[in-house]
């Protein structure tokens, strides 16, 4: 079905609804400029004759409102009101002496408003039945025309195609001018949603100040660092970094500022060439710096020494089976001490690499749901076949029975293994010395393994889970660093709790 070339703003049904009212307003100023007399062309020689004029085409005016509401073509439709309009108005002219009476005139501006709804073809094809009409109004009236009444008609056609093809391509240029914004607008309005995603996605906290201190924009990051931030509202806390800024001018530089205790460092980039002054700024806290640049390093060294470990353990298979053949040729006591000294240093190096590879492991997650009493019940026998005089001494109590979470089995069997063991060394060791307490609490369910020992001194507390860090000569420093990574590898969290030996594990709920 052929359409109105209309803008996406107007639709048909509108846009004939408004050319109806066009021409209720034309008949309007017609009737009152003709009552006026004198006004508009010459006085009617005929009133009776006008008045029904007037009458006749204030009832197609009230037919053709309705007629727009059917199931034509809005083109048919338009096309019907104009052939209707350009009869009317010829009509008129007939009545008041022909061309010569100047009511022709009254074709332009019906033309005129015809060629901004429709297109170029049809614009033309209005120019044309005007023309045809007024041509042979002219016929009509005067069986051997004058040349002056030939050359008024020529002069009206043309008027008439000359206004129906300057409007519609003036109207043709509007809508394109009109295309253009609205594309460009949509643009705009893509790459402002991309902005405010790729600002809200950046580790640094960004805020963008004017020259009173005023917040204009500001991501994520900064509500983190900056809890009272609202846009068109003064900070207090940014002062020292606009003093900065009116100090250096339109010069970027690097900021260092103390708020609400954090250390932030970042720099300062005036925006320049915008309608009012502003700056960015680009803050980071200093511990969160200092944390992933320990992260990186960690994550270095453990492809590091996970490669070395592979590297280690096939000749230390090696010397480990040396050992035990010399063990088994052994005639004195002194060489029996000395292969027992190799087997120990062996099983030592072995654990360590085995716990080197652990930190690998934390990119293989193989989540499950596990029933927490089943886990438990599972790992407390395992434990006391592996340290037989814990056996019936390990206590668990559920606060929150029934429970399960979802975890990788085998890390949260190794995380558990490392606390009862550490529970197990340092406590009393009798019945109930080591107990493991379920909890739940805000959708989070809590494994608290605790010891009744003497707990970890304050000195070491904030190392306690940095790698390498041990108070025994024996250990690796590793253990709680590896139970640590695996944790949050899993969704959860370790953390101490003191005073006394309290570790707690929480962990996601697993919903069925």
């Amino acid at each position: 079905m052929i359409r109105l070339s209309l803008p996406a703003t107007l639709s048909p049904q509108r846009a004939l609804g408004f050319f109806n009212a066009f021409r209720a307003v034309m008949l309007s100023v017609i009737v009152l400029m003709t009552l006026t007399r004198g006004y508009l062309g010459q006085p009617l020689a005929d009133g009776a004759a006008f008045y029904g004029w007037a009458l006749a085409y204030g009832v197609l005016i009230a037919l053709w409102s309705v007629l727009k509401r059917a199931a034509l073509a809005d083109v048919v439709q338009l096309t019907l009101g104009v052939g209707a309009d350009v009869v009317m108005i010829v009509l008129l002219m007939r009545f008041n002496g022909g061309v010569g009476s100047g009511y022709g005139m009254l074709l332009l501006p019906y033309l005129a408003v015809a060629s901004l709804l429709a297109s170029g073809r049809y614009a033309l094809l209005y120019a044309l039945m005007a023309s045809v009409l007024l041509v042979g109004a002219e016929l009509a009236d005067t069986p051997r025309p004058d040349a002056g009444g030939v050359l008024q008609t020529a002069f009206l056609v043309l008027a008439c195609f000359v206004t129906s093809a300057v409007t519609w391509r003036l109207a043709g240029h509007a809508r394109r001018s009109e295309q253009l914004v609205r594309s460009r607008t949509a643009q705009l309005k893509r790459l402002d949603r991309f902005n405010a995603l790729a600002l809200q996605h950046l580790r640094e906290a960004v805020l963008v100040v004017d020259d009173t201190g005023t917040v204009r924009q500001f991501n994520r990051e900064a509500r983190r660092l900056f809890p009272n931030v609202e846009r068109g509202r003064m900070l207090i806390e940014l002062a020292p970094f606009v003093a900065r800024w009116r100090e250096r001018g339109d010069a970027p530089s690097v900021v260092q500022a103390t708020v609400h205790g954090r250390h932030l460092t970042g720099r300062l980039e005036p925006l320049v060439g915008t309608r009012s002054r502003a700056m960015a700024l680009f803050l980071r806290d200093s511990a969160d710096l200092a944390d992933e640049a320990r992260r990186e390093k960690l994550a270095a060294l453990g492809r590091l020494t996970a490669n070395l470990a592979h590297e280690i353990r096939n000749p230390l298979s090696a010397i480990s089976h040396a050992a035990d053949l010399i063990a088994e040729s052994a005639d004195n006591e002194a060489q029996r001490r000395l292969t027992r000294i190799v087997r120990d240093n062996t099983r030592r190096i072995d654990r360590l690499v085995e716990e080197v590879l652990a930190l690998n492991r934390r990119d293989r997650v193989r989540s499950e749901t596990l029933p927490v009493s089943a886990v438990l019940a599972e790992f407390i026998e395992q434990f006391a076949l592996s340290q037989p005089d814990a056996a019936g001494k390990v206590l668990t109590r559920f606060h929150a029975p029934g429970v399960a979470v979802s975890f990788d089995r085998g890390h949260l069997q190794q995380i558990l293994w490392n606390l009862a063991a550490n529970a197990w060394r340092h406590g009393s060791r009798t019945a109930g010395s080591v107990r493991i307490d379920v909890g739940q609490s805000a959708g989070r369910v809590a494994l608290t393994v605790r010891d009744d020992g003497p707990g970890v001194p304050n000195a070491i507390q904030p190392h306690l889970f940095e790698p390498f860090h041990t108070s025994e000569s024996t250990g690796t420093g590793l253990g709680l660093y590896i139970a640590r990574e695996l944790a949050e590898a899993n969704g959860g969290a370790l953390d101490y709790l003191p005073p006394g030996g309290c570790f707690r594990l929480t962990c996601k709920v697993a919903h069925a």
